[in-house]
């Protein structure tokens, strides 16, 4: 299991991220990713509260995939230590 307050494997699953999603089927994958979970969408479902919160964890996956492969490891390890 990856530790995100451990530099080493942070560094290590960016590098793996970024073989698989800078490549032309991780570019597609991606695209589907953002798509299937309405990333760029509202999360806002007038009829069911609880859709709010599933539609949410869903764009939180993507957002966290992006975070990992934009920012600095060290910022991620300090982001991750900050909430221990």
């Amino acid at each position: 299991m990856t530790d995100l307050t451990k530099f080493d494997d942070v560094r290590g699953l960016q590098i793996n991220l970024r073989l698989v999603f800078e490549s032309e089927a991780g570019k597609e994958v991606m695209q589907f990713l953002e798509e299937s979970v309405g990333f760029y969408g509202s999360i806002y479902d007038p009829t069911d509260r609880d859709m709010i919160l599933i539609n949410d964890g869903k764009r939180q996956i993507v957002a966290t995939l992006k975070t990992l492969l934009r920012l600095d490891p060290s910022l991620i390890v300090a982001m991750a230590k900050s909430k221990e």
